[in-house]
């Protein structure tokens, strides 16, 4: 089963060191379907979001990324400026697996300053990505917090919509 996963960290450092340490093979040699690396500058409105690198992807899903991050970062803002109550957008995603619950934990965890490595693969390509997340913010040069794990399961119905509505 595929599951979309999301590591987050404090420091903008935190997703390079990983994205480095998967693309040195450090968890051997693995494929995701598709990933991501965000990056969110203090002081910035909105995170920049880029393709991960070094990687066996199976498919690209850039237009995702970027508006899942977007929904992430600028939901709450766009909810203000229209007078909601329930933050704008976050129902637009869940036909493919993104449920209001996963964007508040990552509306938590993403903050400026920090950055995430995020991945749709194998659920147990998910969990050795999860460990080496863990022996990355060890090996740190200034040791740092631990990446926080946020994972959703993707049904196959969730992830063929997925690619038919966001494949390039």
């Amino acid at each position: 089963m595929s599951a979309l996963a999301v590591w987050t960290y404090a420091d903008p450092a935190g997703a390079r060191r990983l994205e480095r340490c998967l693309s040195d093979g450090a968890v051997g040699d693995i494929a995701v379907t598709d990933g991501a690396v965000v990056t969110w500058t203090h002081g910035r409105a909105s995170a920049q979001v880029r393709e991960l690198q070094g990687m066996a992807r199976t498919c690209s899903l850039g237009a995702f990324w970027a508006m899942l991050f977007g929904i992430v970062v600028s939901g709450p803002e766009l909810t203000s400026m229209v007078g909601s109550s329930q933050p704008a957008l976050d129902g637009s995603l869940e036909g493919v697996g993104v449920d209001r619950g996963l964007l508040v934990a990552l509306r938590c965890r993403l903050r400026p300053g920090g950055s995430a490595v995020a991945a749709i693969c194998d659920e147990s390509v998910a969990s050795d990505i999860g460990s080496a997340s863990t022996a990355v913010a060890r090996g740190a040069p200034h040791p740092s917090v631990p990446a926080v794990s946020t994972r959703r399961l993707l049904t196959f119905d969730q992830e063929r919509a997925l690619r038919r509505v966001f494949a390039v």
